[in-house]
């Protein structure tokens, strides 16, 4: 699966592709648009629960788009783009994120295997991430992919996933167009240089058989329709065997295959095979996020199309992740231990009573885990910073990888034939490096990244609890310049997500050090609905205790003006994706007490959410308007539903790509429209589209054009 970390490799843009003088000049001649587009009403009023709920721009949610809104799509994009090229602060903003990410090298493991460090890699000057191998043996890098090699224009590209066979022979890898996610699956042979597509359909390498004679996959049923809310409905697993064609694949498994234990159509499966073991694991995974249900049959089973499958674990267990060994399956699960352990299963006798815990529940939350040949190498948060550590098979021990520095742990990889593990850590206030650990347990720096050419000593971290008004303690990061005063004139920043467990985990960006170069301060907030404190954290932010997220937020902003860092007229929330909600219900419940609010890809709208492509599963997170106690959650977490006539709110950018199929752009037009009708042209409410992308930006240009936009327009509305 995708790690965080490398959800936010595409995220943000770490350097700078200028904006030329001569757009600026042909932007300068059009005439300024005086208000936003004005979107037509249509009210459809739906009674749920005896509650009648009055939507007036129900007609944006058509699928496929209808011209009407495309059209409304692009004025909203022009009349945005036009504010922000106009604001004055947009030159210096411009040079300082060029002097903090322009000559910076782009660097992430993505995988190990027996003969390589496969890494994604992009040069200053480059938009695009390429696909590298360097072998363990030494010799130069080798680039095995380039998605913008042979490019004629249109829809920028981008390698989404890669898997290398266990012989080191082969790449299956996916690549989108123009953010849209709709993944198409290619495997290149890397002697021949060969490369064949395997599916256009959504496509996703899961794991190689033992002998590399071929890997399975899953893919899109036929005939889904993208934006149709069963678009995702009966994805299958399928084995692709080498050397034949693609429409020789055979299924491996479906969400109903195995024993019956409870998933539905909606789901997920994967089969993950190593080898370590002569048994494959079946992975039925919760709208893409878990592994909620876990069987196993022998793998040359599965590839003769006869498998016997046994379950060895069940959603009850709360799995995070799962991996076989030999005859046993390792499961890191939170069901009976909120803050993580790992137990085994005997896959000849998985009966409950009989696993054995190997690496006990702790103080700290653990994340992930990897397979090497030594043992496990265990990802662990520590407060607000990372460590790693190994249960060792031949001991039983577990014990700490000696890191070099405090600060962040991600994209932990590992091959079961090697021993130890690459890694990659940074601090929020200092720059990636990539390390390996052999069986020593001492993280060395391999060179792979490297290091950012500019001075971090002026930036600081300061970490601290903020008290909630229930008492509850809530994680912060600060990052200030060292000589920032508690002087309540600092324009404030606060990120945060708080949604599915997922710990806020930003890492490096030196955009973010242009944002305290020119004077502001960043928060990053780990409210509860987020796994920073265990499922007891995630819990308290989700259904009928979603209000927690948002209000943590709206704690920590009343803290902050009380110690001083920023006063009510300089504070800007940013949510993205789930952090919609955030974002949303923070400045609908609070409009006050922010200045500025940035939602990004944002879910406003969640009344509808279940009812888009990637809504189904997302019940289990928000809950059902099917449900009455879910539906008044709903209803409450609901930022469209809570804007209101004739109240000034905070000055608003949002922010959309228009090839979104996470959050779809109808969810961002709506929350636009309906604040748009409070017209204030000193509290603008923006809609930003971008045309090339989808939840993530595609390139190095349209990541770093929407960062400029973001501090211009914070910096603007935070200083009057």
């Amino acid at each position: 699966m995708i790690t965080r970390r490398r959800f936010a490799l595409s995220l943000s843009a770490f350097a700078l592709s200028p904006v030329s003088s001569l757009v600026h000049a042909a932007v300068r001649k059009i005439p300024v648009l005086l208000r936003p587009p004005v979107a037509r009403e249509e009210a459809v009023t739906d009674t749920l629960w005896g509650k009648a709920i009055v939507d007036p721009y129900r007609w944006m949610e058509q699928k496929p788009d209808t011209d009407e809104f495309a059209s409304y799509m692009k004025a909203q994009g022009a009349y945005a783009r036009q504010m922000l090229d106009r604001l004055p602060g947009r030159r210096a903003v411009e040079a300082a994120v060029t002097r903090f990410t322009a000559a910076v090298t782009n660097v992430s493991i993505r995988q190990i295997s027996g003969s390589y460090i496969v890494f994604a890699r992009r040069l200053p000057g480059q938009q695009a991430f390429k696909i590298y191998a360097r072998p363990h043996a030494g010799g130069a890098d080798r680039l095995l992919i380039d998605p913008e090699a042979g490019a004629q224009g249109g829809a920028p590209r981008r390698v989404t996933g890669l898997l290398m066979s266990p012989d080191s022979r082969h790449l299956a890898y996916t690549i989108d167009k123009g953010g849209d996610e709709i993944r198409e699956l290619r495997v290149l042979t890397l002697d021949s240089g060969k490369d064949v597509l395997i599916t256009l359909q959504n496509g996703l390498p899961a794991s190689w058989l033992p002998d590399s004679s071929g890997f399975f996959y899953s893919r899109l049923r036929d005939g889904a329709v993208k934006g149709k809310v069963d678009f995702s409905f009966d994805t299958a697993t399928w084995l692709h065997r080498m050397n034949t064609e693609a429409a020789q694949d055979t299924l491996a498994l479906r969400w109903s295959d195995g024993p019956a234990m409870g998933q539905t159509e909606r789901e997920m499966p994967m089969v993950l095979a190593n080898v370590t073991s002569d048994w494959a694991l079946g992975a039925i995974y919760s709208n893409g996020e878990w592994p909620a249900y876990g069987m196993v049959a022998r793998s040359s089973e599965l590839a003769q199309g006869k498998p016997n499958w046994t379950a060895v674990f069940g959603k009850d267990d709360v799995a995070v992740h799962a991996l076989t060994v030999g005859d046993d399956v390792y499961v890191l699960a939170k069901g009976k231990a909120e803050r993580g352990e790992v137990f085994k299963v005997s896959i000849r006798d998985p009966d409950k009573a009989k696993r054995e815990v190997v690496v006990a529940q702790g103080e700290y939350v653990i994340d992930s885990m990897s397979l090497a040949k030594d043992g496990l190498y265990i990802h662990e948060l520590r407060g607000q910073v990372g460590a790693l550590r190994r249960y060792s098979f031949a001991t039983g021990k577990v014990e700490d990888v000696a890191l070099p520095l405090s600060g962040a742990v991600w994209d932990v990889n590992c091959d079961p034939t090697l021993e130890g593990a690459w890694f990659g850590m940074d601090g929020l206030t200092w720059s990636a490096r990539s390390l390996h650990t052999g069986a020593d347990l001492k993280a060395k720096d391999i060179g792979l990244t490297p290091k950012a050419p500019f001075d971090t000593s002026p930036f600081l971290t300061t970490r601290l609890e903020i008290k909630a008004r229930d008492g509850a303690k809530v994680p912060i990061e600060i990052l200030h310049k060292s000589n920032t005063k508690l002087n309540g004139k600092n324009p404030v920043l606060i990120e945060a997500y708080g949604a599915y467990g997922i710990i806020l985990d930003p890492g490096f960006q030196g955009s973010k050090l242009a944002f305290l170069d020119q004077g502001g301060v960043i928060v990053y907030a780990h409210v509860r609905g987020g796994g920073e404190k265990g499922d007891s954290w995630h819990l308290a932010g989700q259904k009928t205790t979603k209000p927690n997220t948002w209000r943590d937020v709206i704690d920590v902003a009343e803290t902050l003006i009380k110690d001083g860092w920023t006063s009510r007229g300089r504070i800007a929330v940013w949510g993205t994706s789930a952090g919609g909600i955030m974002v949303g219900r923070a400045i609908t419940e609070r409009p006050d007490l922010f200045a500025v609010a940035i939602g990004e890809v944002g879910v406003f709208n969640t009344l509808r959410f279940e009812l888009t492509s990637n809504g189904p599963g997302n019940d289990e997170e928000f809950g059902t308007v099917k449900k009455e106690d879910e539906f008044h959650s709903l209803l409450e977490m609901d930022a469209y539903h809570h804007v209101q006539p004739n109240v000034s709110y905070p000055s608003t950018l949002l922010m959309t790509g228009a090839n979104d199929i996470r959050v779809e752009p109808w969810q961002v037009a709506k929350m636009a429209a309906r604040m748009q009708k409070n017209f204030d042209p000193k509290r603008p409410v923006l809609m930003r589209v971008d045309f090339d992308s989808g939840h993530y930006s595609t390139t190095r240009k349209n990541g770093i054009t929407k960062t400029v936009d973001v501090f211009t327009f914070i910096f603007e509305h935070t200083r009057g």
